[in-house]
Formats: C-alpha cells, structure tokens, sequence
C-alpha cells in the first residue's frame, strides 16, 4: 500500500536538520531561528540556525553554550568558535568542551 503514494506536486520531503559536529568544523556561523528544549534522552537545548547556503543547522547546547545563548535573539547572527576541552576550575579531574559565541543583531533594513 505505501508504494502506490505519490507525493503531490510542489512537496519536498522534510528530513531531520542536520547538526553541527564541532570538532570537525570549529567555526560556525549562521543566523539563529529556533530554540527547543528538553530534546533528546538528555534533555538538551537544541538550537536552529539558517546557514550561509540557505539550509538548517542545529547546534547541541552544553553548560557553556546555553549560558552564552541565554540571551539571544532570534535573527542575530552568530558566530562560535570551538576551543576544544579545558580543565574545569571548580571541579577537579574534570573538562568541559569551551565556546567563544560573538553576535551581531541584523540591521534594521535587512
């Protein structure tokens, strides 16, 4: 029975929007569209971006980057850069993965 369906005209199939894998890329940029929380079996902040060829990028919150999210806002321009992992300060023995997040809100004729 689902071979006899035929997507009508002018419908694309939507798939999952791919994330971003930080260690393989570590500069990001893309304009910030969307916040969900609560994703996942870990209960994570995922957050969606338009990139530069016009397509969707999720990014994966953590400690540090949803403390530097937390005031963002929805079509500001986002920029991170990943530093890899750093000794925690506060907690002995452990790393975390660091952010460096600049933003840029659009301007008003854009």
């Amino acid at each position: 029975m689902a071979d006899e369906f035929q997507v009508p005209e002018g419908f694309q199939k939507m798939d999952t929007v791919p994330t971003w894998d930080y260690v393989a890329n570590p500069i990001f940029k893309g304009v910030f569209i969307a916040a969900e929380g609560d994703v996942g079996p870990n209960h994570s902040n995922l957050y969606t971006f338009r990139i530069e060829d016009g397509s969707l990028m999720s990014v994966w919150g953590s400690g540090v980057l949803d403390v530097r999210f937390k005031n963002l806002q929805m079509g500001e321009e986002v920029i991170i850069r990943y530093l890899g992992k750093q000794k925690s300060e506060k907690v002995k023995g452990r790393e975390y993965h660091n952010f460096e997040v600049y933003h840029k809100l659009p301007k008003a004729n854009e």
